[in-house]
């Protein structure tokens, strides 16, 4: 069986899609491997933070007590 025009034309727009999606996948799993340069510049300040936080809570059940 010979392809016709309408076939061929339809293979080659589900092709495109699919090249299309498989791109976007390996854009999105190049994405991850990344590190997130925000990350590292908030963690330090909200350890800190969390750790005062804690601090403070300890010293005002000691002043409770």
């Amino acid at each position: 069986m010979v392809p016709n025009p309408y076939d061929r034309e339809q293979f080659a727009q589900t092709h495109r899609q699919d090249l299309l999606r498989e791109a976007e996948h390996e854009r999105q799993l190049a994405q991850l491997s990344q590190p997130n340069s925000r990350i590292p510049f908030f963690a330090p300040p909200m350890l800190s933070l969390r750790t005062l936080s804690i601090k403070l809570q300890k010293g005002h059940k000691l002043r409770t007590a």
